[in-house]
């Protein structure tokens, strides 16, 4: 069984593009959001951190970009990454957003290579899917988010405003992709995107 640290610390295992959640929490002026979800993140009994680069617990800041944290799971635990993007140009009118995200080779290498979330047909971990599910569930009662999104490499892809109008691609780039939409914000999309998102 390959130790935590190990899997930790080893570049060539970590790496290639991410498997994330993505959530497009609120406008750029409010840090507060942020701070709450980071504070969900460490209050879970299966999650370990954030660590520095050397595998050293350290502590966390909202004006970081990036920490580093381990999920434990049943059979073996998983490096992942939060990023907090704060749009700043103009701060007025942008978002702040909370990735959640999954290096794919980490993925392929703890749960077998058929596990390639990046592939026109993708298979995705269901201890992952299940943890990212409950995720963004618990952080929407935190405090609800304008829409999360989940997928390989899906950052910053859309907004709330775009569904409000039938997308040119209707979504057919995405097609594997889930995406999360509150009861607040659902009422603002057309219908025929309502068909694409999950009511949480």
């Amino acid at each position: 069984m390959i130790e935590t640290k190990d899997i930790f610390l080893n570049k060539e295992i970590r790496c290639g593009g991410f498997y994330e959640l993505c959530i497009q929490v609120c406008p750029s002026l409010d840090r507060e959001p942020i701070k709450k979800y980071i504070d969900y993140l460490k209050s879970l009994e299966n999650i370990d951190g954030p660590f520095n680069e050397d595998f050293e617990l350290t502590e966390s800041n909202i004006e970081n970009f990036e920490h580093q944290w381990v999920l434990n799971l049943k059979d073996f635990s998983i490096p992942f990454k939060t990023f907090n993007i704060r749009e700043d140009e103009p701060i007025e009118s942008g978002f702040n957003w909370f990735d959640i995200s999954f290096y794919t080779a980490t993925i392929e290498k703890l749960f077998g290579d058929e596990y390639q979330t990046w592939s026109e047909n993708p298979k995705y971990p269901t201890e992952l899917v299940d943890f990212l599910h409950k995720t963004v569930t618990d952080l929407n009662i935190i405090y609800p988010f304008q829409l999360a999104m989940l997928d390989f490499e899906i950052s910053g892809q859309y907004y709330l405003a775009d569904l409000s109008t039938d997308l040119s691609d209707g979504f057919e780039n995405w097609a594997k992709s889930k995406f999360f939409v509150n009861s607040k914000n659902y009422n603002s999309l057309t219908e025929r995107n309502k068909n694409f998102v999950e009511l949480i």
